[in-house]
């Protein structure tokens, strides 16, 4: 019962970056200005005529504030250049229109976290009624609870900062670790591991760190073509004017190069690991999206898939660590 809960877990914090990449497709990042309330309610507006006339100055001051406070920590953690920039970039401060359908698709959005956030929680009162390694299942629910109140508040900073690149580079990887985490926390209550050759181990964990790069490029490129966006036409877009594309591409042509390596290592030495040979087909459709998007101007419908593939590689990745022990 506590392995299925966990894996109904995993399934939620999935939904979240899902929830998320649509969010970013639609452009509703911004749909409710504050956070955790939307629009200061539990329940967000329907239409403008429920808001104050001046509800784009009120919160545009309290972004102010929110942002004074984010560069205090930014400096307080030695980002002294980062904070500065926030605090002297003023078109932070400028506040969208009240748009019903941003405001919702957000506002739903926060209700998939807030539900993910509540089974991580209930995942942690089940940890203390385990009878073997207690300890250890205790300790990752809680932390993997503190990362989620961590996610949570610098989601609020994505909000303040009107999603700047990095901090929302950030959100991206706080996820990712999330997912690791929770994987880790399943495999606790998991009865047996798989067994596979040392190397190939070692492999997987390499190829984590390759995909965590391309994460992390992928979510500056997107962010920098959305700015783009902002002044142009999306038929007239060429990625190829984008030096961070350049390095997605790259890195994406390495990701295919170690997939096929991994998958070879598991047909020659008989390993015959179901895992890897999803990873294998997942890095198909991956770069087929990947590949669609490039030349076809970004097509929307494809962002969340093509975000939900490389999660769900990176899912796959750690899966193949924690419920594995090298023969």
């Amino acid at each position: 019962m506590a392995l299925k809960f966990h894996w109904v877990t995993l399934v939620f914090i999935y939904l979240v970056v899902i929830a998320g990449s649509i969010v970013r497709m639609t452009g509703s990042g911004m749909g409710c200005p504050d956070w955790p309330k939307c629009f200061d309610q539990y329940i967000p507006p329907t239409t403008a005529s429920n808001l104050p006339e001046n509800y784009q100055d009120y919160y545009s001051s309290k972004r102010k504030d929110k942002i004074i406070k984010f560069a205090s920590f930014l400096r307080t953690i030695g980002l002294k250049n980062k904070a500065e920039i926030l605090e002297n970039d003023k078109s932070l401060l400028n506040e969208q229109p009240f748009n019903v359908w941003n405001t919702w698709t957000e506002y739903i959005n926060r209700l998939i976290g807030a539900i993910a956030g509540l089974f991580i929680l209930g995942g942690l009162i089940i940890s203390f009624f385990a009878k073997i390694q207690k300890a250890k299942k205790v300790f990752l629910c809680m932390l993997l609870l503190l990362l989620t109140f961590f996610q949570a508040w610098w989601g609020a900073m994505v909000v303040a900062t009107n999603i700047v690149p990095w901090v929302l580079t950030v959100h991206m990887v706080i996820a990712a670790l999330m997912i690791g985490l929770q994987l880790l926390i399943i495999q606790q209550w998991t009865a047996q591991k798989n067994k596979i050759p040392q190397a190939i181990r070692t492999i997987a964990f390499l190829g984590i760190f390759i995909l965590i790069i391309q994460i992390i490029i992928g979510t500056q490129v997107r962010q920098h073509v959305d700015d783009w966006l902002s002044f142009n036409s999306r038929n007239s877009i060429d990625l190829t004017t984008f030096t961070d594309f350049i390095s997605h591409r790259t890195v994406a042509l390495v990701l295919i190069i170690y997939v096929l390596i991994l998958t070879f290592m598991n047909y020659l030495k008989k390993v015959h690991s179901k895992t890897i040979y999803i990873i294998f087909t997942l890095l198909l459709f991956e770069a087929i999206t990947g590949k669609i998007l490039a030349d076809f101007n970004l097509p929307l419908l494809l962002q969340p898939l093509h975000l939900l593939f490389s999660m769900l590689l990176f899912g796959l990745l750690t899966r193949l660590i924690v419920n594995t022990s090298k023969i």
